[in-house]
């Protein structure tokens, strides 16, 4: 049986046409010939999320994204459309999560599933979520970490400035009493220089010195204070026989009248050694010749 040429590029051209709708659709996630069901969600923020990423639970493909438009009638929030092709019914509280799938940061999303008794049906608005990636994890735990680094990088800074400041201040002052400085240096090396010449002298006084600590520490220190403590004792009982007239000593201080007699006396010595003074010849005779004489003179 022939087929007249207009047939054969009619039937073609049908083939073609219904083959690049199907392609068209597949390429944008929907599959003609697989029954489906459509639902929808809102999202501020789709954070990258494209037209024909897998619906998935629990890791199980179960869906398509078909469409991301604005929805002006809700100021402005993000519509997500996606068909189910597989026969799974969810709940009317049932999220729509937007996740990270790779390392690479390709989303998708993600059934969870409610626990509602209430069925949701084809078409309704489903809750949308989204889910921190793990780039925004890592930033989270990152930003503590960086203004902690910047602090200390401040600190390091401010010290170092200060490290620098002191160090030019102390440069400053080791110039200004470079002089002093040398002397000072120079003093103690000829002080040291001293203490290695005596050496030996000091060495010996040390020893000296130790000497004596252990001569003064092995001493009868307690009975040298006992004696002296005696002594006193026996000074101030002096002392106390002096005050009440008691021995000679007392009697001497106390006793008017031996004072008197004593002052007497010696008045009277004072006379006699002024006329001694003034009369020699009474008292001493120095006649060589006329001794006798006198003598016999002096006994008529």
């Amino acid at each position: 049986m022939k087929y007249s040429k207009e047939l054969v590029i009619g039937l073609t051209t049908f083939a073609a046409v219904i083959c690049f709708i199907w392609g068209y659709n597949f390429l944008k996630g929907k599959n003609v010939f697989t029954p489906k069901r459509d639902y929808y969600a809102f999202y501020e923020n789709v954070h990258g999320l494209e037209v024909g990423q897998p619906v998935t639970i629990n890791g199980f493909k179960i869906g398509q994204v078909t469409g991301i438009s604005f929805n002006y009638s809700f100021n402005g929030p993000l519509l997500v459309a996606f068909h189910i092709s597989k026969p799974i019914d969810f709940t009317s509280d049932t999220k729509v999560r937007i996740y990270d799938m790779d390392i690479m940061g390709s989303k998708g999303l993600q059934v969870d599933l409610g626990t509602s008794k209430l069925m949701a049906s084809p078409g309704d608005t489903l809750a949308g979520d989204i889910q921190i990636s793990l780039t925004e994890q890592v930033t989270k735990q990152f930003v503590p970490i960086k203004a902690g680094t910047e602090k200390l990088v401040s600190i390091l800074d401010s010290t170092l400035r200060s490290i620098t400041t002191l160090t030019d201040k102390a440069s400053l002052l080791i110039e200004a009493n470079h002089t002093n400085l040398t002397n000072a240096v120079e003093n103690i090396d000829t002080l040291a220089s001293v203490f290695t010449s005596q050496r030996e002298e000091i060495t010996s006084i040390l020893n000296n010195l130790n000497l004596f600590t252990e001569d003064l520490v092995k001493a009868n220190v307690d009975e040298a204070i006992g004696t002296l403590n005696k002594t006193m004792t026996n000074f101030n009982s002096v002392i106390a026989d002096v005050k009440s007239g008691e021995g000679s000593l007392g009697k001497l201080i106390q006793d008017d009248d031996l004072y008197s007699e004593i002052n007497e006396t010696i008045g009277q010595l004072e006379l006699l050694l002024l006329d001694m003074r003034e009369n020699p010849k009474r008292y001493v005779h120095f006649s060589l010749f006329g001794r006798k004489e006198a003598v016999a003179d002096s006994l008529k």
